[in-house]
């Protein structure tokens, strides 16, 4: 097997339209025998979980982030992640969130995982 590689550019344009790459991101490449493997590594900064009380409406959900991205902010942070679980995906708390500016990167629902390395 070969070692892993930096991407070339060819390479980071052709997935950059399906992988939220920015300027934290770096793309490495492991060449095999049916292409290489691209691997986007970023360093994320993620709101996640976020506890909210029982019935809170979008408007209150809508107050509360706002609250947390000006909070980031003003620590220098650019944009940040989170994740809406797929059953509390309602019109409403959708039509709130992209209101406000936030937009999906996931095209279909995810089942995230963690992989403990020591």
């Amino acid at each position: 097997m070969k070692p892993l590689r930096p991407a070339t550019p060819e390479e980071i344009e052709k997935i950059a339209p399906t992988s939220d790459i920015d300027p934290s991101c770096m793309v490495v490449a492991l060449d095999t025998q049916l292409g290489p493997i691209l691997y986007v590594v970023r360093k994320a900064v993620e709101v996640d979980p976020v506890h909210m009380p029982e019935g809170f409406t979008a408007k209150h959900f809508s107050m509360a982030i706002r609250d947390i991205g000006n909070f980031l902010l003003g620590h220098g942070v650019t944009h940040y992640y989170f994740n809406l679980h797929a059953d509390d995906a309602s019109k409403e708390y959708r039509d709130a969130i992209e209101k406000w500016g936030a937009t999906p990167v996931s095209t279909a629902p995810d089942i995230r995982f963690r992989k403990q390395l020591i």
